[in-house]
């Protein structure tokens, strides 16, 4: 395995502990909102945060399961880290705004 693939697959894989990790923020009763529309946000973060999880495994085992140029796969994998990236951000405002 090429030291660039390796490199893509620590950066996908460390987006994939930091999404796993927000769920479980959110999941935190230090977080439990205190209207309708703060609870509505809330359940679209942990949807969108679950999803996120998911689509960023599964490019992962793809990914490590077959032999795939990174070069092939590399607007999957940036849009994914991007992805990960605005999660975070909305977590960070949801959380701040509490």
């Amino acid at each position: 395995m090429s030291s660039q693939k390796v490199a893509v697959l620590s950066e996908l894989e460390r987006k994939r502990k930091s999404v796993e990790e927000l769920l479980l923020k959110m999941e935190s009763y230090l977080y439990e909102p205190q209207t309708q529309s703060r609870f509505q946000k809330k359940e679209i973060l942990k949807s969108n945060i679950s999803r996120t999880a998911d689509s960023t495994g599964s490019l992962l085992e793809i990914l490590r399961m077959n032999d795939i140029s990174i070069m092939e796969s590399m607007d999957d994998v940036e849009r994914q880290i991007e992805e990960c990236y605005e999660l975070e951000l909305e977590v960070a405002k949801y959380v701040l705004n509490r």
